[in-house]
């Protein structure tokens, strides 16, 4: 999942021909900290979530369309692995879910 949500940062990022540096910045983060959320080896705060769409000027639903996955079956299948193995990942999922009002 993270690598998915860096993959698509990158493409909104480039796309509004932002740096990773100047994104780092208008968020408030370090610029080797949205690094490595672009490289998928971290995942951002809720609070960063909003403060991304908002720079990136898309819904934040939109950060979560990763249009080089179709396969819904292979995305749910990685998402549960990833939430049955990693505590801290269900707790950010779980709290991020619930400020959209979705559970």
């Amino acid at each position: 999942m993270k690598k998915m949500f860096g993959k698509r940062l990158r493409e909104l990022r480039t796309a509004k021909m932002l740096t990773q540096e100047t994104v780092a910045e208008l968020i408030d983060i370090k610029p080797e900290n949205y690094s490595r959320i672009e490289n998928g080896l971290s995942f951002p705060k809720p609070e960063n979530i909003v403060k991304l769409s908002k720079v990136l000027d898309v819904e934040i639903a939109e950060l979560f369309q990763f249009s080089h996955l179709n396969d819904y079956d292979k995305i749910l299948e990685c998402i549960i692995d990833k939430l049955k193995k990693d505590k801290d990942t269900t707790i950010i999922t779980y709290k991020f879910l619930k400020s959209l009002g979705k559970l």
